[in-house]
């Protein structure tokens, strides 16, 4: 009986399976892990103050729709807004905003109540990179006299961006509603 053909068979199908082996393990099969590139920001920090007696009142702030998401909104055009995927709001924007504003407002007396819609808080590369922030807002005088009730726009400067590091849009815009703060705490105390 012939056992060189089977044997020789067996040797080569090991070489075969073992050169496989090799090339399977030479292989990188599964992609290497890649770093998360997706950074989160926050506009505001925790406020400490403790709101005087008689406060101004911020209701909850509303925010124009395309800034509603996670993803930072970039503007483009006109009419043209694109989303950072991999640059995001760790927090709502309009939960943010409120407490910027009540932060800022808390010691302004007056028992007012203030109502803010956000339509602009973005970086606008159409307008030279520059941060930009417009809202329109209602304060509603303590006693709810409907006389008392005063309505106006805001439009914070507009600030220019380095492009160096998204951090620094959120410092800028930060300063952008600092300013509106400032504007509704004067608007608030002027009688």
């Amino acid at each position: 009986m012939n056992t060189t053909k089977p044997r020789l068979f067996s040797v080569a199908f090991s070489l075969q399976l073992s050169a496989f082996s090799l090339l399977l393990a030479a292989c990188n099969v599964l992609p290497q892990p890649q770093a998360d590139a997706v950074r989160n920001f926050t506009l505001s920090a925790p406020s400490a103050a403790a709101p005087v007696a008689g406060a101004t009142q911020v209701r909850p702030v509303q925010v124009a729709g395309h800034l509603r998401g996670r993803p930072m909104a970039v503007r483009v055009a006109a009419n043209e807004v694109v989303y950072l995927e991999d640059v995001r709001w760790a927090e709502p924007l309009d939960e943010a905003v409120t407490q910027l504003l009540r932060a800022r407002l808390g010691s302004v007396g007056g028992g007012a109540t203030v109502a803010v819609t956000v339509s602009r808080a973005e970086l606008d590369r159409s307008a030279g990179n520059t941060v930009q922030l417009a809202a329109t807002y209602t304060i509603t005088r303590a006693g709810g006299d409907p006389d008392a009730v005063e309505r106006g726009a805001f439009t914070a400067t507009p600030r220019p961006w380095d492009s160096q590091d998204y951090s620094g849009v959120v410092a800028l815009l930060h300063d952008a509603v600092a300013e509106l703060g400032d504007a509704l705490a004067a608007a608030v105390e002027k009688k």
